[in-house]
């Protein structure tokens, strides 16, 4: 198959304006860095979108189209609805960001899989999803093109829960945007703006995690009630109601502050003001936001589990997870500005971010579609 004739169906509904988690933004990113590579004119790209898509605010070459769907990416219907317009349009390949792939079509399939915690951690999920997972996409995948996935953890995890081989997997790692950068480099207008936004405390320890139970937010609270730390804790969260019962049973609730949305434009500014952040996850394929705090030149504390240690390598602080001891050492050894070693974790956070790029990520996937016969 020539690649000038390459048509490539990409489905970037996950994204939607005020909505950002990790693979959305890495969605984002990846689209948004296609543009910049000359090498994209090689293709036709259909990318698939919903009506509340940022994209629509953008400029595309004549090679993309913009398809607006009428189903969000996980709706049952937009099953039905993907079999039509792949009919209608009849791509060569058809690149799926997230877990949610053409079931109805035998359209050859790219799949980006980030991770494998649906697997890994089955009783974290309703029963209709882990049919699906086990049953319908494993098949796919089985059957796909090829498999992205975003470390080498990642790939050893498909490797053994599905049993694709490894050679079909290709690791691109994820990136850093440029905003994220030391506080320095803002005004001081646009820090004000934001701490009045957000009512932050004049110094806090940062925290991100969603409600899923392998985030391990309940583990930090406790951790942090019972380590008589001074500093307020500030935690980004789409869910509180059971956090907020182990604060009230601490009776930590002036100390402790939870956010339910950041602006995308304001995350830095939030991780700058940060003394330190915290990400002791118990399951992640990459784990974006202690690069990001990294990059910005704060001092970080993940999880010595998982993918972590391979993305964080000699830039943070490692703790057991499951450890409130050792997360409470963490957090002081983190917090103590006479420890020797919190600029080395600073400085190489500087180095180590550099090493992470949307761009080059990008490039990896365009390089892998013309490699595609």
């Amino acid at each position: 198959m020539n690649s000038l004739n390459k048509t490539i169906m990409f489905d970037a509904r996950i994204v939607l304006k005020n909505s950002e988690h990790g693979i959305a933004r890495h969605v984002r990113e990846l689209i948004t860095n296609f543009l910049n590579i000359s090498e994209n004119d090689k293709f036709t790209f259909y990318i698939l979108i919903n009506k509340n898509s940022p994209f629509l605010d953008l400029k595309f070459p004549k090679n993309f189209k913009l398809i607006t769907l009428k189903y969000g990416v996980f709706s049952l219907l937009s099953q039905i609805e993907l079999f039509f317009i792949i009919l209608k349009y009849k791509p060569d390949f058809y690149h799926s960001p997230q877990f949610i792939v053409p079931l109805l079509s035998n359209v050859p399939l790219i799949a980006t899989i980030h991770d494998m915690n649906h697997v890994a951690l089955p009783n974290n999920y309703a029963f209709y999803k882990k049919i699906y997972y086990n049953f319908f996409l494993k098949k796919k995948l089985l059957k796909s093109e090829s498999i992205i996935t975003v470390s080498q953890f990642s790939k050893s995890e498909i490797t053994k829960y599905t049993g694709i081989n490894e050679n079909k997997i290709h690791v691109f790692y994820n990136g850093v945007f440029n905003n994220f950068k030391p506080l320095s480099e803002f005004s001081k207008e646009k820090i004000n703006s934001v701490i009045f936004k957000y009512n932050l405390p004049q110094k806090y320890i940062f925290s991100i995690g969603n409600h899923k139970p392998h985030k391990n937010l309940a583990k930090l609270i406790e951790s942090y009630c019972t380590g008589s730390f001074q500093i307020p804790l500030v935690i980004l969260t789409d869910s509180n109601d059971s956090l907020m019962e182990i604060v009230n049973q601490y009776n930590y609730k002036d100390k402790i502050q939870f956010i339910n949305f950041i602006h995308e434009n304001d995350f830095p500014i939030i991780y700058c003001l940060s003394k330190i952040f915290i990400y002791i996850s118990l399951y992640e394929g990459f784990g974006l936001p202690p690069i990001e705090a990294a990059a910005c030149g704060i001092p970080t504390i993940v999880s010595n589990t998982t993918s972590l240690p391979e993305v964080m390598g000699n830039a943070s602080i490692y703790v057991d997870p499951n450890n409130i001891n050792d997360i409470q050492r963490g957090i002081r050894e983190a917090l103590d500005e006479q420890n020797p070693n919190r600029k080395a974790y600073i400085e190489n956070g500087f180095t180590l971010a550099k090493k992470y790029s949307w761009e080059r990520m990008a490039r990896e996937t365009i390089q892998l579609y013309d490699s595609l016969q």
